[in-house]
């Protein structure tokens, strides 16, 4: 097997595991809290809010940093704290006792967190150019799939085994990622620590394609806005749309909600392969436009079905534009500065998410459901216009 695609999918493995690791949380913040002696519902939500929030707001705000070590001292480093920090602060939450240490623990997992920034930088400058695209769009697929399973799987192994023990199993796996990393890993790169920029300023004068990059984490932000703005209010929209009293409302929201995540797991590797045949920027244009059509039709949805298949449309169109957008990336950015390109596309990516959840609820509540997903539809129609007239190929 060549170095690359081990390291492939060895970083496939590590970044399933890294956002299990993080979104595992999301369906046992109860019960936990309620362990720890949390019962009124007000101060539930709060602590599960910000127990959830504060990892994404600081990965967003530290991802700069890890990028620029990546370029000083190498890629593989960069996955190795990552998924060492992520074992220890699963470990830590199995002997929290109240919510303020679960808060602190959080804090601190994003602060080590970044695996996917760096396996996608590491992938990047591993892999050859004309299998970029795939490569990328695997490993998008490896990180959706964590993200999509964790709260199924973190509730299982809770079920089985108890809370506590299910971080215990998380970090156990995590720590057989980092040892895969260590030993079977091998980076090509070199790092050339005199040429990495000390500044942001400094950085964009060395970007040779700076405008273009920047037209990537405007729509990278477009992307992840889109997507947040939408999945908070799925259960909602449903309830709204079905008869009052239908039964397993909770069931079908979940099932509508894991079909977009499906939808672009099973497309990605075929969406890589034609990144490589003919380019991101196309790809990226007609994932644009196809997401588009998909999204405005689910504004006059009336059943369940009709929604859940409309999802799971639309996540055949969303599997092209994370890895088209990354594969830009990654051909129009310096080898020894893609470290810190990527790491503040990431930035963008996860203020995108944070500000889409918020963002989202308060549109819909101002101007209700069909103006959110005509609204999102446009979004995606106008990044598309101005991929096509200002991103060169």
């Amino acid at each position: 097997m060549p170095a690359w695609l081990r390291t492939d999918y060895i970083c496939f493995f590590g970044a399933f595991l890294s956002a299990l690791g993080m979104s595992q949380l999301a369906p046992l913040l109860p019960l936990y809290l309620h362990d720890m002696g949390v019962t009124a519902t007000n101060e539930v939500a709060y602590w599960s809010g910000l127990a959830m929030g504060v990892t994404y707001l600081v990965v967003a705000f530290v991802s700069p940093f890890w990028g620029r070590l990546a370029d000083r001292k190498g890629r593989k480093i960069s996955l190795l704290r990552a998924s060492f920090g992520m074992m220890l602060c699963n470990l830590l939450i199995c002997f929290v006792q109240t919510p303020e240490q679960l808060v602190f623990v959080r804090f601190i997992q994003g602060l080590v967190s970044g695996f996917f920034s760096a396996s996608v930088t590491l992938v990047a400058s591993e892999t050859p150019e004309h299998k970029m695209g795939w490569a990328l769009s695997v490993l998008a697929s490896s990180n959706l799939a964590g993200s999509l399973l964790g709260p199924l799987i973190g509730g299982y192994l809770a079920g089985l085994f108890g809370i506590r023990t299910s971080f215990f199993v998380i970090a156990c796996c995590l720590g057989a990622a980092f040892l895969l990393i260590y030993f079977l890993v091998h980076e090509t790169f070199e790092p050339q620590p005199e040429k990495v920029p000390h500044s942001f300023k400094e950085l964009c004068s060395q970007l040779p394609h700076l405008h273009e990059l920047f037209i990537v984490a405007a729509s990278t932000f477009i992307y992840a806005l889109s997507i947040m703005s939408l999945q908070p209010i799925i259960t909602v929209y449903l309830n709204e749309i079905m008869p009052p009293h239908t039964p397993h409302l909770a069931l079908l929201a979940g099932a509508v909600f894991a079909a977009t995540g499906f939808a672009q797991m099973l497309s990605s590797s075929f969406m890589g392969r034609w990144i490589d045949r003919i380019g991101p920027r196309r790809i990226l244009m007609g994932s644009l436009i196809y997401t588009a059509m998909m999204t405005i039709p689910q504004a006059y949805v009336t059943t369940a079905w009709q929604l859940g298949v409309l999802r799971f449309l639309t996540g055949l169109g969303l599997a092209g534009l994370l890895p088209s957008l990354n594969t830009y990336i990654s051909t129009h950015s310096p080898k020894h500065l893609s470290g810190q390109v990527f790491s503040y596309n990431q930035t963008t990516q996860f203020l995108g998410y944070f500000m889409g959840s918020v963002g989202g609820a308060l549109f819909m509540g101002e101007f209700g459901f069909t103006a959110l997903f005509w609204g999102t539809g446009l979004l995606f129609l106008l990044n598309a216009l101005w991929v096509y007239t200002k991103l060169k190929s």
